[in-house]
């Protein structure tokens, strides 16, 4: 939806933090030259790299509001779809709440996260129904959350949103029994250094970016970053500290000024940059043995210059660029585009299991003798792999307990992979489209 090429896509965001991943990662392994050999070195680079790669393949369109949308969907419609499609009332969601809960958890909690592992490991559909057939290394270092559908909400690290679908949940189980964490699932130690990246990409782009558009500019952003930043009150012997004290006292006098003949946004970035990589490599080597054990937190942890900075920035972006009128503006619109979506491909999810089948089968009546008329338009918007992910699905849910409620939970993965991998513009056409307002 952005038509300046000059502002960061996903492409390019993704790109910037392969970019910032790789140097993080060559860092760490500069400071463990003496353990890790020259090949190793290598794989745990392009581990990393990789990784960074592929860190928002997930995202649907409209990022964060558009997991939003789809999650108030299934909250609000969800049950009362499963339900028709069962051919139960609504007073019986009371003696079917786990099978609900089995059906619905994966869509309540949609998150880019868990997707991204799906398009990896399952929609990638070529020959088999492995998807990408990554090494479960690539795997465990993509992993940013370890909580599946089934599972509570606690205070274990990395259990704040799901790492992964309850359709993905064998995937999820073989990367855990391969480093041994079967018992207690954990961060593997390379996600650490993924999410890192992202951190200090996201951070420093993000601003830039709303310069670029007119949204904020730089004389009244500076000043009030610095304020902010240095209300954390760090000590000058702090880890970074001088240094982000002085590109910020730059930028502040640049931006005051309007004269960045000397010192440019490129600058801040680059020595902002090097800086905070440089930190999070020294406290990867420091903290190494709470990583492998996955209880550190966080490579950047807010307490301390390179993780403050980071913060001022990302709560400025979030009060200052996010909530600005013409971001508002294309999320809402994304909002009710891919609500609509859901609404329009709805019949796919409140038709019985035979009727689908029906449909999947291009017949014109269901098994009731009833005309089946949108269904079978409906599927044939969606990808051909994206359907062999779903017969390959159900046929392993066969025989087993609550069979029709999976079944149900992977046709509602079918339609939700269909949005999800839709592109502003394109869910934008895609609704008006289904919605008559175009052809």
């Amino acid at each position: 939806m952005e038509p300046n090429a000059a502002v960061r896509s996903r492409l390019t965001h993704s790109l910037e933090v392969s970019q910032v991943g790789r140097y993080l990662a060559d860092e760490i392994t500069q400071r463990l030259v003496a353990r890790l050999n020259q090949l190793q070195q290598g794989a745990l680079v392009n581990f990393v790299e990789t990784a960074c790669l592929m860190h928002d393949i997930g995202n649907p369109p409209f990022g964060h509001f558009g997991e939003a949308a789809i999650q108030e969907w299934f909250k609000t419609h969800g049950q009362k779809s499963v339900l028709e499609s069962m051919g139960l009332e609504t007073e019986a969601a009371t003696a079917y709440q786990d099978p609900l809960k089995l059906a619905l958890s994966d869509f309540e909690e949609f998150d880019g996260n868990p997707q991204g592992l799906r398009i990896v490991s399952r929609l990638q559909w070529n020959t088999d129904s492995f998807g990408l057939n990554l090494t479960k290394t690539t795997l465990a270092s993509f992993l940013k959350y370890v909580r599946g559908p089934q599972e509570r909400r606690t205070e274990r690290p990395f259990t704040k949103k799901l790492g992964y679908f309850l359709s993905e949940q064998d995937v999820a189980q073989e990367v855990w029994e391969e480093f041994g964490y079967s018992e207690k699932p954990q961060r593997f130690a390379l996600a650490y250094i993924m999410e890192a990246a992202d951190d200090i990409a996201y951070c420093v782009s993000d601003l830039e970016d709303s310069f670029e558009k007119g949204i904020i500019q730089e004389a009244t952003a500076f000043p009030e970053i610095q304020r902010r930043y240095l209300e954390k009150r760090f000590a000058s012997t702090a880890p970074c500290q001088n240094v982000i004290v002085d590109v910020l006292e730059k930028m502040v006098h640049a931006s005051l000024v309007n004269d960045f003949s000397s010192f440019t946004y490129t600058d801040f970035r680059t020595r902002l940059n090097n800086t905070i990589v440089r930190y999070a490599a020294q406290r990867y080597v420091d903290k190494e043995a709470d990583i492998e054990a996955g209880e550190l937190r966080s490579l950047l942890p807010e307490d301390e210059p390179p993780g403050a900075i980071l913060r001022v920035l990302k709560d400025f972006c979030r009060e200052k660029v996010y909530r600005h009128e013409t971001v508002q503006r294309v999320e809402l619109a994304g909002y009710y585009a891919i609500t609509g979506l859901l609404e329009q491909t709805r019949p796919l999810l409140s038709c019985s299991r035979k009727r689908f089948e029906a449909a999947l089968a291009v017949r014109n009546e269901d098994e009731k003798g009833n005309r089946i008329l949108l269904e079978p338009k409906l599927l044939k918007l969606f990808p051909q792999r994206y359907m062999k992910v779903y017969a390959h699905q159900v046929a392993q849910y066969k025989g087993r307990q609550h069979e029709d409620f999976l079944e149900w939970n992977a046709r509602a993965h079918l339609v939700v992979d269909f949005i999800s991998g839709m592109t502003d513009d394109f869910a934008m056409t895609t609704y008006r489209t289904l919605a008559g307002m175009r052809l």
